[in-house]
């Protein structure tokens, strides 16, 4: 079957990083390349969503158009929003995908996940956890990573003062943080900036400035104007980084993650140390995009064995950060949610 049209409804509005990398971008990517229209509802108790979501829900029951699919991404709750979409797909369960990137079942209604995942005919997973999770419910899993933005932003040269960057919701990373990167840093007998992007509450700012003042070989800086939508001013600010971190403890919830932040920084060919924990570890090739770090003494031990690379040598991990970035472009998710049904990939590629 050939594609025409995609009906997407997401979980929350285009605010959210998923909504956007998963479905926003490849969605404007397939109209623009492949001529394919698409119908995006979003959330919102404002008047204009809840017109978009009639008209979109209704056109769709009645008046489905032709050579079309229908996407639920990570719908989990018990309320109207997710009851409707229930309704739905009993009466519209051909030619039906769930998408999830996060394990929502585990703060959220388990039951709802569970319910789109056993109903509609395949489900994608954003790793192989999840993966690993769905299979449990549906025979048609695929494993689809999240994909970066094609942005052009590419790191040209190291910086005076070494510089770390990281980059996230540091709300929902701050134990991992804490438990395995800020102690690195700790007693480094170089000097480095550190630059935080992410730290949202006024409290977590001061606790950080707190934690770092008597630490004299590390500045800190935390960019609090910081506009998320604005996808190419972000990646500028990240191939100022000379390393980027992606220290995760191991669980869960941190197993399901899509290893965003890692994509992002290989993107802009900005090498990495990350923990060696779920999609990290398909991402990052140990001693030739970055390394791998389980302790606050390793991520200490390789801060120092980057910063003293002779300029050949981070050029070659530099290069080999942005040659990686195949394996998660835009170009490659695009084609594996239409190749899926034309029967074009393997739903375990």
């Amino acid at each position: 079957m050939k594609i025409r049209h995609i009906y997407w409804f997401a979980y929350y509005n285009t605010s959210e990083p998923s909504i956007r990398y998963r479905a926003k971008y490849p969605l404007d990517e397939l109209r623009q390349t492949e001529g394919i229209g698409y119908t995006l509802v979003t959330t919102g108790y404002d008047l204009k969503s809840i017109l978009n979501f009639t008209v979109a829900y209704f056109g769709l029951l009645f008046f489905r158009k032709e050579n079309s699919i229908i996407v639920f991404q990570k719908i989990r709750s018990r309320r109207i929003y997710g009851n409707a979409l229930k309704l739905l797909l009993f009466f519209r369960n051909k030619k039906t995908l769930y998408d999830i990137d996060d394990p929502d079942y585990l703060s959220f209604s388990g039951a709802t996940v569970q319910y789109f995942i056993r109903n509609c005919e395949v489900c994608f997973a954003g790793s192989v956890a999840l993966m690993e999770y769905a299979q449990k419910l549906n025979g048609n899993v695929v494993l689809q990573t999240s994909p970066v933005v094609s942005h052009g932003v590419n790191k040209t040269d190291t910086n005076k003062v070494f510089t770390i960057g990281w980059i996230g919701y540091y709300s929902a990373h701050k134990s991992s943080l804490g438990a395995l990167f800020f102690p690195a840093l700790s007693d480094l007998d170089i000097p480095v900036k550190l630059v935080l992007l992410g730290v949202v509450k006024q409290e977590d700012r001061d606790n950080i400035n707190r934690m770092f003042m008597s630490v004299g070989n590390v500045a800190v800086e935390m960019p609090d104007k910081v506009d998320w939508m604005d996808e190419h001013s972000v990646y500028q600010i990240i191939r100022t980084f000379d390393i980027g971190v992606s220290p995760l403890i191991d669980n869960v919830v941190n197993r399901s993650k899509s290893a965003f932040k890692l994509k992002q920084y290989l993107s802009c060919g900005v090498p990495v140390l990350a923990s060696p924990v779920g999609e990290n570890c398909h991402f990052l090739k140990e001693g030739v995009n970055g390394f791998f770090c389980k302790s606050p003494e390793e991520y200490r031990t390789k801060i120092k064995e980057v910063f003293g690379l002779s300029p050949e040598a981070y050029s070659r991990l530099s290069y080999n950060a942005s040659a990686s970035t195949g394996s998660f472009s835009m170009e490659r998710y695009c084609k594996k949610l239409t190749g899926y049904y034309d029967n074009s990939v393997s739903r375990y590629e």
